[in-house]
């Protein structure tokens, strides 16, 4: 069918001007189409913030074993295995019980001083050149250098997770379509996937006191973690923990700069930090959907999805739920953003939440302590156009010292 017979036109990419089409058209989805199937992909999609918190309520007849549905070598959960996104009970309890240990808030608060010693040396190595990349200097090496720290890869080769990182991010939505993109993606994955396969093998012979030697060694209704599981978890880890927190912050940047008046509070009572992170996340997310398959038939609002349906769970559209958040397109740090969707939901809420909202506070202390004022330059912003993801490239900032 030719999505023009709906009357839907399909969804304008983020990219195209920072989110404002998109949101406008998010709008009209939730209003008229909460739930919607493309009659392209045939896929269904969930705009509504209730109906997504239900159905990450419900892991199992919303399933993110989507690999059970898939072809070949990736219907096998081999590429999955220990990688807590793609996981249901009770695997998923087991494996998460295990690695949660080291998310405790003890844990966490413990990596402060070295977080804060690094954003201190990054922002310090800007300092004399009057501007910046947000991006570039500070958001993305930050998290790369104390993800890196946590599983015990040697810091002198952040570099290499950094250039993965980037290949794995710089394919655009229609290239997906194209064979040679699909396998340089699914190369760059192996490249990483070997080298923390080497990391796992050594910390198994050689334990240490970092996160991999702990995943090899530790058990849980005694049973220990598969290699597979190590490798794809820390994998998961180093990506997933690195990309949401780099753009994280670029987002926080970018948001605040369009809100001089949220800007100067921020910078006035830095009591007022956490609220403009969790607003940020609620208005300017950078996860933006995440994927789910029905197991058996499901009634969703006014529709009846069949099992084995593929279910998309609009986390943007969420944020902006008229239903939920008070004149939700207004930037409002005051707010109790609390029920955002910008981390997940569910048993798959995002397990490095805390640390991501320690090395944000932290950057975001770093730059308003050394800069008496910032603000973005680089207009237009170039955002990525990978699928699911929303943020900046690259985000240059001026700024003046105090």
């Amino acid at each position: 069918m030719d999505l023009r017979q709906t009357g839907i036109a399909t969804a304008p990419a983020y990219s195209l001007d920072g989110g404002r089409s998109l949101h406008r058209w998010l709008r009209d989805m939730r209003l008229h189409h909460p739930v919607h199937q493309d009659p392209l992909t045939r896929v269904w999609t969930l705009y509504r913030h209730r109906d997504i918190t239900q159905a990450t309520a419900d892991p199992a007849a919303f399933s993110s074993e989507l690999w059970r549905h898939l072809p070949g070598e990736m219907g096998t959960g081999k590429l999955t295995a220990g990688n807590l996104t793609a996981m249901d009970p009770p695997r998923h309890r087991l494996v998460r019980d295990l690695v949660s240990r080291s998310f405790t808030a003890r844990a966490v608060a413990g990596l402060r001083p070295r977080i804060t010693a690094i954003a201190a040396r990054l922002v310090d190595a800007v300092a004399d050149r009057g501007e910046m990349d947000v991006v570039a200097d500070l958001s993305d090496p930050l998290p790369v250098l104390v993800i890196g720290d946590l599983l015990g890869l040697p810091t002198e080769e952040w570099e290499l997770f950094r250039d993965w990182a980037q290949r794995l991010l710089s394919f655009d939505k229609g290239d997906l379509t194209d064979e040679a993109v699909r396998k340089r993606v699914a190369d760059t994955q192996q490249e990483l996937l070997d080298y923390l396969l080497v990391h796992c093998r050594r910390r198994r012979a050689n334990p240490q006191d970092d996160l991999i030697s702990r995943l090899t060694q530790a058990e849980v209704g005694g049973e220990r973690l598969t290699e597979e599981e190590v490798v794809n978890f820390a994998n998961l880890l180093l990506l997933a923990g690195h990309v949401t927190t780099t753009l994280l912050l670029a987002n926080i940047v970018l948001t605040l700069d369009e809100h001089p008046a949220a800007a100067a509070e921020v910078r006035a009572d830095r009591s007022l930090i956490p609220g403009a992170i969790e607003e940020t996340l609620r208005y300017r997310p950078v996860i933006v959907s995440n994927m789910r398959v029905t197991t058996r038939a499901v009634t969703v609002g006014a529709e009846q999805l069949p099992a084995g349906q593929f279910v998309s769970l609009s986390f943007i559209s969420g944020n902006r739920d008229e239903q939920l958040f008070t004149e939700a397109d207004r930037f409002d740090i005051h707010r109790d953003a609390r029920r955002h969707l910008g981390f997940g939901h569910g048993i798959h809420y995002c397990l490095g939440a805390p640390l991501a909202r320690l090395e944000l506070g932290i950057a975001l202390e770093a730059m308003l302590d050394r800069f008496s004022r910032f603000e973005v330059t680089g207009t237009p912003v170039d955002y990525y156009d990978t699928p699911g993801v929303a943020g900046p490239r690259s985000l240059r900032v001026a700024f003046r010292h105090h």
